[in-house]
């Protein structure tokens, strides 16, 4: 006499797994950057917990306001995990889409937030950067010095991450749904 055994793999949502992870890996990394080439070689690099340690921006006052709300953009990301991560649980589908939204609202704030303290921080002056992201390129007589400033890997992670939270919600709902008990005839 034999007996079948059928394997059945873990109900979980491997993909909400994967941009939990995501936005773990991106609070860590760079979201925002601005190098300077030519004559003068710099880069400064914003994480979402802090300014840059050192800075030959215009003024470090021009960026005080990404450093100060950075943190919310990094605890809003934290909240994306977390809720992702506890919505790969077939029962707990309606984390993954509070945690879904979440990791789609916060590369905007966050592209909102760069964009204000950019465009508040020049005071007229036209020796500024213009934008969220760009390249300048100033020649004075035989020298030329480039300056590039744009979002950085953190911040691409978190929307690759957003972009899997979205898939997860659809996995979620095509291969992890509860089904109701069948009543017995």
């Amino acid at each position: 006499m034999t007996t079948k055994q059928q394997m059945e793999f873990p109900r979980i949502n491997f993909v909400a797994l994967l941009a939990g992870a995501l936005f773990l890996v991106s609070i860590f990394l760079y979201w925002w950057g601005l190098d300077t080439t030519g004559f003068v070689n710099d880069s400064v690099r914003w994480p979402l917990w802090s300014g840059p340690p050192t800075t030959s921006v215009t003024s470090s006052q021009t960026f005080q306001t990404l450093v100060t709300y950075g943190p919310v953009i990094g605890v809003l990301t934290i909240a994306s995990a977390i809720l992702v991560l506890l919505g790969a649980i077939p029962k707990a589908h309606r984390l993954l889409m509070g945690g879904g939204i979440v990791s789609v609202l916060t590369p905007i704030l966050y592209a909102l937030l760069v964009n204000y303290t950019v465009s508040n921080g020049c005071g007229g002056s036209s020796n500024c950067i213009t934008g969220p992201f760009g390249t300048e390129t100033t020649t004075f007589g035989p020298l030329s010095l480039t300056r590039t400033w744009g979002f950085q890997t953190g911040f691409y992670i978190e929307i690759v991450g957003a972009v899997l939270a979205i898939i997860a919600m659809a996995f979620h709902q095509t291969f992890l749904k509860i089904k109701a008990p069948q009543s017995g005839h």
